[in-house]
């Protein structure tokens, strides 16, 4: 194992100086010699001038830890009489890990599902090692250049890594990429944060998405004059879905549900709750198979449910009727037509006889023109690249890339078992999800695209 290390680097070691204790290997090593010259005024007219050493960790190509006592030769100039130490290629000045080793451990942090501790695991080291080494390598500063869309969200986390509730999250809409994470969505938090870009780069933004929260389209409004509001389908479509939940609910109260004889009563409680995703879930996308219904020991089709369902209460038929035209709406319109329909069904929520559903309407009303916006399509490859023969593929705006990327987010706080650091916890998400930034360091050896 320890030749397959030695390959790897300009170093060459004594097997005589191996040591092995518990799991763990020490080396004594020397540089392979190369020809120097003075890095003062170039002349190669040396003389060697005694050693100098340093302890290296390697963890890498090796199932435990490697200890590597660099010695390094000292050179005296005859030309200047500098006195200089030949080049370190193994590890980083002032640093005790392998160029190798630290790029190997930096780039294991790409993924979600690792942690420090993990890591650390894996390489035999520390966990505050790694942390040391992921806080050293790794910075992450926005690009002074805005995206021309920008996607607008949050991220409940609690207090227990900042002092506020929510982060919030800016993604580069186009890339799927974070452009950059704050720690708080409170209007104040934004304002100082966009009063610091420039305007002739907030001019740039063209379109901003976003879910139904009046703090973000206050900053948009002021912040960036040219840009057009696109509200999240799926939000709009949540807010009607839990007004369609809240009347199953009042209905579902009604029959008693402690009863064991199947009267109608007790089978209006048990379909009402056993099938609530019927009421939020598209209908097609519930399975064509027979739906066994444990109750009855018998299987169902999934039609007969859904007619059982709706002839329990005038009030579940109602609001399943203006939730199914809101999903084809969504579903089918374009920017072409989705403004009368959407004036229409603004109408049918208004003039409902349930009160939620009169909530929902105002909410469509208030959130009109962003919601039409959320109709509109942009062209994939305008912005990406194109491949050869690639047929441009129309995205319609939404959050749907940042919503995405909330799953990562909690993945990485989870499995990071407690962050109590924004600032770490920040650029750990940035850099699991940004795939292609990179580390700095050695040129040679650290500053490589992760892929």
């Amino acid at each position: 194992m320890l030749d397959i290390f030695f390959k790897q680097s300009n170093l060459d070691f004594d097997k005589s100086t191996v040591i092995r204790n518990k799991g763990a290997i020490f080396v004594n090593a020397f540089f392979i010699p190369e020809d120097e010259v003075c890095p003062y005024c170039n002349s190669n007219n040396l003389v060697k001038n005694g050693h100098v050493h340093k302890i290296v960790k390697h963890c890498v190509y090796s199932s435990s830890l490697i200890t590597v006592k660099c010695n390094f030769q000292n050179y005296k100039c005859k030309n200047c009489n500098s006195i200089f130490q030949e080049k370190n290629t193994f590890s980083p000045n002032n640093i005790s890990f392998s160029y190798e080793s630290i790029y190997e451990i930096l780039d294991a942090l790409k993924y979600a599902n690792a942690s420090f501790e993990s890591v650390a695991r894996t390489f035999h080291i520390t966990r505050q090692n790694v942390i040391d080494l992921f806080d050293r390598f790794f910075t992450y500063t926005p690009s002074s250049v805005l995206p021309t869309i920008l996607s607008f969200d949050e991220k409940h986390i609690g207090k227990a890594i900042s002092d506020h509730k929510y982060l919030f999250i800016i993604l580069d809409w186009v890339n799927k990429k974070i452009y950059d994470i704050l720690d708080s969505r409170d209007k104040n938090t934004l304002w100082k944060y966009f009063s610091s870009i420039s305007k002739e780069q907030r001019d740039k933004v063209l379109y901003v998405t976003m879910d139904m929260w009046s703090t973000y389209r206050d900053i948009v409004k002021h912040f960036f004059k040219n840009a057009k509001i696109a509200v999240d389908s799926f939000h709009v479509m949540e807010n009607i879905n839990r007004a369609m939940n809240k009347i199953r609910c009042i209905v579902m109260a009604k029959y008693n549900q402690k009863t064991e004889i199947l009267e109608d009563n007790h089978l209006f409680y048990y379909f009402l709750k056993k099938f609530d995703y019927f009421f939020t879930k598209e209908f097609d996308d519930i399975t064509e198979y027979p739906i066994r219904v444990q109750k009855l020991k018998t299987k169902i089709d999934k039609y007969e449910i859904l007619k059982y369902l709706l002839d329990i209460d005038d009030r579940i038929n109602e609001a399943y009727e203006l939730t199914s035209k809101y999903r084809e709406f969504n579903k089918t319109a374009n920017i072409a037509n989705c403004e009368e329909q959407l004036d229409e069904l603004i109408e049918l929520f208004l003039s409902s006889s349930l009160e939620q559903f009169n909530d929902v309407g105002r909410t469509l009303q208030n959130w009109r023109d962003e919601i039409i916006n959320s109709f509109i399509t942009i062209d994939e490859c305008l912005t990406i690249p194109k491949k050869k023969d690639e047929i441009p593929t129309p995205r319609r705006l939404s959050n749907g890339p940042i919503e995405g990327i909330n799953s990562i987010i909690e993945q990485v706080k989870i499995n990071g078992k407690g962050y109590t650091n924004f600032k770490r916890f920040r650029l750990r998400i940035i850099y699991v999800i940004n795939k292609d930034l990179i580390f700095k360091g050695n040129p040679n050896k650290l500053a490589r695209t992760i892929k």
